[in-house]
């Protein structure tokens, strides 16, 4: 990605679109890069491992990336600029869901069908990615129709494909026997250019993961994401605002803070 970045960016003077800002994309770009590079924020025991050996690379390789391949917009970017910057063909890659292909497509815009998608990125110690968004349904104790509100997801869980065909493969099935002819479905795709542009998404189903990697999501996770901790930390690196092990010496400490508030109310 780095050298091919390079090259785009020097020849055709079009730069690599991937976000450094506090904002949504970003946070799933740069877990997707970290966890590439074998780093993590905590381990399977919910131990704070940010400031390692690995971490340190994936921070050296975003900073490369950005001064190499990039321009200072990404560092004000909000969750739509990459699909915008694509659709208007002034950047050459960007992490994102199918949102770009799927508004391209909808609103026929002309650069769409020279935009690919392609499995996830093998880094130096796998090849991962970070699911886009997942979604958790729950019912309020004082809902009027509890009953039916069960039922409601019962139903909506159980015929899934309807859902999955609805969001036009955006949205995936938590429970794979619910839409049992997807490879078909996203094989042949009468709205794609060419029909099987959305096959490499199988691929996908079986590399991504989830923001707590390798542990579990947890309330202390769900902070740090939301803070915008990581963003934070690769976008000073970057910018050399701070060294890359200063800017990872903080964020560490800002994830111990918040490890430490919630293992003391129980939720880590």
């Amino acid at each position: 990605m780095l050298s091919a970045g390079r090259q785009i960016k020097r020849k055709r003077n079009v730069p690599v679109g991937i976000g450094l800002s506090a904002e949504l994309d970003t946070a799933m770009a740069m877990r997707t890069i970290l966890f590439a590079f074998g780093g993590s924020i905590q381990d399977e025991r919910h131990t704070v491992v940010l400031n390692s050996k690995n971490t340190l690379e994936a921070v050296k390789f975003v900073k490369a990336l950005y001064q190499e391949t990039m321009t200072p917009e990404v560092l004000a970017w909000d969750p739509s600029s990459n699909n915008r910057a694509m659709l208007a063909g002034k950047i050459s890659l960007c992490l994102n869901a199918i949102s770009i292909t799927r508004e391209g497509e909808n609103k026929n815009i002309p650069v769409t069908p020279d935009i690919w998608l392609t499995q996830a990125l093998r880094g130096p110690v796998r090849r991962i990615c970070m699911e886009h968004v997942m979604d958790c349904y729950v019912i309020w104790k004082f809902a009027e129709n509890i009953t039916g509100a069960k039922q409601f997801l019962l139903d909506y869980i159980d015929n899934f494909r309807e859902g999955f065909l609805g969001s036009e493969f955006y949205n995936f099935p938590c429970f794979p026997s619910t839409v049992p002819d997807l490879h078909k479905l996203i094989a042949d795709d009468p709205k794609a250019r060419p029909r099987d542009k959305y096959k490499v998404l199988g691929s996908l189903m079986t590399q991504a993961t989830n923001v707590g990697y390798p542990g579990y999501a947890n309330a202390a996770t769900d902070e740090i994401f939301n803070t915008w901790v990581l963003n934070t930390m690769f976008a000073k690196a970057a910018t050399g605002d701070e060294t890359p092990e200063n800017a990872i010496r903080a964020a560490e400490a800002a994830c111990k803070r918040i490890f430490a508030k919630w293992r003391d109310r129980g939720l880590v």
